[in-house]
Order: C-alpha cells, then sequence, then structure tokens
C-alpha cells in the first residue's frame, strides 16, 4: 500500500468518524495531501548551552564548596563528596566503605534513623549515601526554603553518626544478601570478574566475599569513619534556587565543629599490564544464556582523548542505534541488545562492550563483537556515522544538566576529577569541534583490541569448544576461583536418602518480608499407598499478602523417593498458574501454565531425562531426608517443570546454626541450596524430629519462620 494510499485511508476514516458523531453539518474542511519532503532539513546554528553561574570558594577547615544558582525550580540538592570510596579500604575489609555510607543515614546523636527519614520526607527531600572506587557521597535534597534542615541535618550525620551495633549488624546482613544475589546474576558476575581481571590486585579491582563481609565489626567502621570523614580536601556542591552568599553563610555555621584532615590514601598496586588478549568462561552450570564482556584499561579522566572517544563509544555501542545493537540484534537475531561504555574513576578507566546472547551463539556473537570492535581501531567511521553521533550528543547535553541534582552531580564529577572549571559548560562545544581524523587518531590509539580481557558468563559445558576456536581460553566458577576442564561434567551427586526421617507431620511457618509479617505457610506430610506402592504424600500451601497463593501436592515412591506426581495451583499478580506432572520412571509428562517475564508459558510436558534426574519442586521438599553433616555437599540435576528445563542444583552444609523462631529454638545444619531462581539458606534440625526451622530467599527479604509443628 503506497504512502498516499495509506494517507487517504486516514481521512477517509476520519471522516467516518466525524459523520458518525454527528458532526458533518460542521463541514470540517480536510487539507489535499502534499508531498512530504524526502531529505530532513539542515541543521540549525548550534546554539550556546546556557549553564547556570556558579561560585567556589574555601572553609577555614578546608572543606571545598561550589554553589550553582539554578533559580528555575524551587529546589535544592546539596552533595558531600569525601575521599573515602573502596580504594582506601583494606583488602581484608572490602565492603566496608559502602557499609559505612549506609550507616551514616541510621542515627546520630540527636536523631534515630526514622527521625531522619521523617524530617527530611516532611521537608519534601530526601537523603542518602553512597560509595565507589574513589569517593563517599551523601547526598540531600528539598525544597529551596528548607536549604536549613537539609545543610543541618548534612552536618549532623557527618559529624555525629552514631552507628548503632543493631544497624551495623543489619547492613551486614543487607550485604551478605546482595552478595548472594551477585553470584546467582550473569551480569554481575561478569562484571565482578572484569573489574579483576584488568586491575589485579588494584583496589578497583577487589570485589567483596563473605569472608570480607563477615570480618567487618563497628570498631571497623567506626574507625574508618574517624579516619575518612573530614572535611579538608571533601567537596560541597549545593545546587538549585539559593543565593551564594546565603548558602556560604550557612555552610560556615553548619560546618564549623567539623574539623580534620583524613587519613592520607594507600600506596596502590601496579596495574597489570597485558600482551595479549584472553578469554575468561565462568562456568554458570544450567545458564540458557551467555553474558559477553569484553573490555580493557582506557584513559584517566583528564585525557582529552575523552572527547573523540565519546564519539567513538556513541557509534559503536552508545544506544539503539550504534554498530553493536544492530548488527548483534537487528541483523543477527542473536542478543535483545549489544552495548559499550567506559568508565572514568579519579584514576585509570575502563572500556567494555557487553552482550547477552542465546547459548548456542555464544561463539558467533563474540567473534562478531570483536570484529566490530576491530573494525572501530582499524576504520575511521563514515563521515555521516560521526556527523550523526556527534549531532545526538551535541543536542542531548543540555537534556543531562536540567535539574539541580544532575548540575550537582555534572560539576561535582568534574571537579573531583581534577578538570577545570569550564569543562561542563563547554563539554559540548568541544564535542562539536571534534574532526574525523582526530576520531580515527583516538581510536588507534587507545582501542588495544589486541589486548583485551573477555568475559564469558554462561554453560561451559555447551560453550567451551566454540570459545576455544575463538583463542585461549581459561575457566573459574562465579567466584573466580580456577577450574579445569574436567570439572565441567562433574556426575550428579548419588544421594543415599535417609528416608526413614520422613515422619508423618505437619508445620505452619510465617512469611516475614523486611521483618514484617505478610503471609502464611504450611506443609504436611504423611505415608499412604497407590496401588501396592507405598508412598509419601507432601502437601503445602502459601498465602503471600494476597499477591502470591499458591498450593502443592507431591508424590514420591517411599522407598527411593523418587517422584511420582507433582499438582500445583494458584495466582500469582493476578495471574492464574497451574501444573501438573506424572513421572514414570525417566519420562515425565503433563501440562503447565504459568506467568513468565515473556507472559504466561503455556505448554503440554512430554519429555525423557537423564537417569538420576529430580524434579526441583519435590527435592526442595525432601531436604530433610538428606543425610547431612558438616561440609556435606550433593549436585543434583532437577527437572523444572515451570520453564520446561533441567537445571544443575547444589545443595551444600555450610556450617551449624543456633536459630530462635516462634515454635521454639533449635540446634540447625545451614544447608544453602543454589542453582534455582534465587539461593535459599535452608536450617535443618541436626537431631529427630527433622524439620525445617526456618528458610529465607538470598538477595530478596523474605524469610519462612516456624512457628508450630504437629506433632
Amino acid at each position: 500500500m503506497s504512502c498516499q494510499t495509506a494517507r487517504g485511508s486516514v481521512v477517509a476514516r476520519l471522516q467516518v468518524a466525524v459523520a458518525l458523531l454527528g458532526l458533518s453539518a460542521l463541514a470540517v474542511p480536510f487539507p489535499a495531501m502534499a508531498q512530504y519532503p524526502t531529505t530532513p532539513p539542515a541543521a540549525a546554528p548550534l546554539r550556546p548551552a546556557r549553564f547556570p553561574k556558579f561560585d567556589t570558594g574555601k572553609l577555614p577547615d578546608g572543606l571545598n564548596m561550589i554553589i550553582v544558582e539554578h533559580h528555575k525550580q524551587p529546589v535544592v540538592t546539596v552533595t558531600l563528596a569525601l575521599p573515602a570510596g573502596a580504594a582506601y579500604v583494606a583488602a581484608d575489609r572490602t565492603g566496608l566503605d559502602g557499609i559505612v555510607a549506609e550507616l551514616l543515614t541510621k542515627g546520630t546523636e540527636s536523631r534515630t534513623a526514622d527521625q531522619i527519614a521523617a524530617q527530611i520526607e516532611g521537608a519534601g527531600g530526601s537523603i542518602g549515601a553512597y560509595s565507589d572506587n574513589d569517593f563517599l557521597r551523601i547526598t540531600v535534597s528539598a525544597l529551596a526554603e528548607n536549604l536549613p534542615l537539609a545543610m543541618n541535618m548534612l552536618a549532623d550525620v557527618v559529624t555525629h553518626s552514631t552507628f548503632p551495633a543493631a544497624e551495623v549488624e543489619l547492613a551486614r546482613t543487607r550485604a551478605l544478601s546482595s552478595y548472594q544475589v551477585e553470584l546467582s546474576e550473569p551480569e554481575a558476575i561478569a562484571q565482578r570478574i572484569f573489574a579483576h581481571e584488568v586491575y589485579g590486585d588494584h583496589p578497583y579491582g577487589r570485589n567483596y566475599t563473605a569472608a570480607t563481609l563477615r570480618a567487618i565489626t563497628r570498631d571497623d567502621v567506626v574507625g574508618f569513619y574517624d579516619a575518612h570523614v573530614k572535611p579538608r580536601g571533601a567537596l560541597l556542591v549545593v545546587a538549585g534556587d539559593v543565593q551564594a552568599a546565603a548558602v556560604r553563610a550557612l555552610a560556615g555555621r553548619v560546618f564549623a565543629a567539623w574539623k580534620g584532615t583524613p587519613a592520607p590514601a594507600p600506596a596502590f598496586p601496579a596495574i597489570p599490564a597485558r600482551s595479549s588478549t584472553e578469554i575468561v568462561l565462568v562456568h554458570k552450570a544450567g545458564a540458557v544464556q551467555s553474558n559477553i564482556l569484553a573490555g580493557f584499561t582506557l584513559i584517566t579522566p583528564r585525557d582529552p582523548a575523552v572527547y573523540p572517544l565519546t564519539i567513538m563509544n556513541k557509534i559503536l555501542g552508545g544506544g539503539t542505534d550504534a554498530r553493536l545493537f544492530l548488527i548483534l540484534r537487528e541483523q543477527k537475531s542473536w542478543t535483545y541488545g549489544a552495548y559499550s561504555q567506559f568508565t572514568r574513576p579519579l584514576g585509570l578507566g575502563t572500556f567494555l562492550a557487553n552482550a547477552e546472547v542465546r547459548t548456542p551463539v555464544t561463539d558467533s556473537a563474540l567473534a562478531e563483537l570483536l570484529h566490530q570492535l576491530d573494525r572501530m581501531r582499524n576504520e575511521v567511521p563514515a563521515d555521516s556515522e560521526i556527523a550523526s553521533a556527534r549531532s545526538y550528543l551535541v543536542g542531548n547535553f543540555p537534556l543531562t544538566i536540567q535539574t539541580p541534582e544532575q548540575i550537582a552531580n555534572a560539576v561535582a564529577a568534574a571537579r573531583l576529577r581534577g578538570l577545570p572549571d569550564d569543562y561542563v559548560p563547554r563539554f559540548r562545544d568541544r564535542l562539536a569541534a571534534v574532526t574525523p581524523a582526530q576520531l580515527g587518531a583516538a581510536d588507534k590509539r587507545y582501542l588495544t583490541t589486541d589486548k583485551m580481557v573477555v568475559v564469558v558468563v554462561g554453560d561451559g559445558t555447551k560453550i567451551l569448544d566454540g570459545l576455544k576456536r575463538l583463542g585461549t581460553v581459561r575457566v573459574v566458577d562465579v567466584e573466580g576461583k580456577p577450574m579445569a576442564e574436567s570439572d565441567l561434567s562433574a556426575a550428579p551427586s548419588a544421594i543415599a536418602w535417609a528416608a526413614d526421617r520422613l515422619a508423618p507431620s505437619s508445620y505452619t511457618y510465617r512469611v516475614m518480608v523486611q521483618g514484617n509479617a505478610m503471609g502464611q505457610a504450611s506443609s504436611a506430610m504423611e505415608r499412604a499407598s497407590e496401588g501396592d506402592r507405598a508412598v509419601v504424600r507432601i502437601t503445602s500451601s502459601m498465602n503471600l499478602g494476597g499477591m502470591v497463593s499458591q498450593s502443592d501436592t507431591m508424590t514420591v515412591d517411599a522407598a527411593t523417593l523418587a517422584p511420582l506426581h507433582l499438582r500445583e495451583a494458584g495466582s500469582q499478580g493476578g495471574q492464574q498458574m497451574s501444573m501438573s506432572l506424572d513421572y514414570q520412571g525417566l519420562h515425565v509428562a503433563g501440562h503447565v501454565h504459568v506467568p513468565s517475564r515473556e507472559g504466561v508459558h503455556d505448554a503440554a510436558v512430554d519429555t525423557s531425562l537423564a537417569q538420576g534426574t529430580l524434579d526441583q519442586t519435590v527435592f526442595s521438599a525432601l531436604l530433610t531426608a538428606l543425610p547431612l553433616a558438616s561440609g556435606a555437599h550433593w549436585l543434583v540435576n532437577a527437572y523444572d517443570g515451570t520453564e520446561g528445563t533441567v537445571r544443575p542444583l547444589t545443595a551444600t552444609v555450610v556450617g551449624e546454626d543456633s536459630v530462635t523462631v516462634p515454635a521454639g529454638s533449635f540446634a540447625c545444619w545451614k544447608l544453602a541450596l543454589t542453582g534455582g531462581q534465587f539461593p535459599i539458606n535452608f536450617y535443618i534440625t541436626k537431631t529427630a524430629p527433622y524439620l525445617i526451622a526456618k528458610y529465607e530467599l538470598v538477595g530478596p527479604p523474605v524469610v519462612f519462620e516456624l512457628t508450630q509443628k504437629t506433632p
């Protein structure tokens, strides 16, 4: 259908609509359809970006200040940045800076955590703190009329924080949960491994672990705060509907008692030099996709090559119109998206390109990604590509400095990196001045595609051979520990079930979400028979605040605990769900109807399984029948009916714990189950009656606590 025909049909439909609405008597005119232009108009001259004026200064105790007057909105953002990031933390306490940042707003000598939150919210604002490799930042936003409250609160948290012991433990628990979640998310795994491979023992390459987080004490928190949260060398940026003179006077009053010089930065190990490209395969058993991350060290923040490299990145992977996205997704259909970026910390930054691809095309996608990086290094892009990328970046830049918070962040980032005061106001002018020759020279010099780190997170059993065709491959686990190729195909464990531990019983649990009771769960076990076969039948149910309602019935052979039947029904987020599976030896058949990220998964099941494959839901229900002991470990292949896939599950006894729940206190084995959607920790009693006293999802703040048991 031609464009003219399409427009005509639209006009006809509009005329019909007018008639149906009884408006024909109004004689609504419809203009003749002129031919639209076939080429875009010429670009208008670049108009200067109107960056608000800013005032700089320093308080007597060495606190640097930048005040940005921006009177378009009656709001203000105050950001305090201190040289107290991860680089200032000892290696065996990695993660301490993040815990300190979180705790700064959890109580002072005059305000509790709840009072801090209530007061700033009542002023129409917010307060928060975070840290990166180099700096710890605290940001307070509020209505401009409440600037005195915002400044007083900021001064209070940096001079009078108390770090309550209970809050320290909560922060550590949240950090440990985040760590476990990271180890289950391929993207986070890739970033952790990439940082360590690129930076080595330099602080930029460190990742917190369970050991470093558990080692952190309240004394460590207070010691870091006392040593590094000092005014000299820190930067205070106030941006918004303010007057510079009034801000200077206010800052002088509220920070008058804050004094001191921070401890000097430690000496950093050298960043390792690379002589060739290496592929690091991170084995994640059962992964259905592969996460690819490839890159290298790039520039320091004061290098003028930032301007041509910014245009390079836009052309290569800076959006949905960039080469990586158009080729790997639009042309090849290998991924939902492929992008690139570069970082600019205080020290040496990195460039990286990433894509998440289907497992069968991992090697092809990586080969194409590497080809596009080489092409960018060795071929100057066409003038049209450069002009398009440059025009987008120049035109979009004013949108990144519209709000006081954006302005404060941009000005603070420039000053902290040691850049001149005109860096932000003149950034787009310098981008607009980049020539094709400058772009080509920067790409050739800085894109060291022959000395890259390539990290691929995926199922090594399926992608290793393909990766070997592309270069040298080293295999590690999700924590970065070396693995032998033979470890990839480790045989599932033969489980010597203690079936006699499955005694008839019933249990009730309360479901706690972020420490609040949000629902209830129950389970019951009975011994029965099906014809001449003795069976164990387990029924369970859960209701979570009306959001999730589910009931299950599982039947297993009483002697072997092999799955026989599974029935599930319920709703999730208002969507109905059901699953009916029947096992006969190594064959499973039935039907599933479950919500998924792509919509409702509705499918018949009729498949054969390998010897020793268990049902994932049934296995989780039989954990009390495992012969638990210190250090015990099982690897099992489990069929997941919701996705129709077999995934490896790992159950490991990681320690002992004394657990107190409403039903009583119990001495328990702590069993970590990984490989499912979320890692789960189960606390299983060490003596009869064998039961699960508590289980908790690692990451989501959801805990199930035993409230009643019968008998």
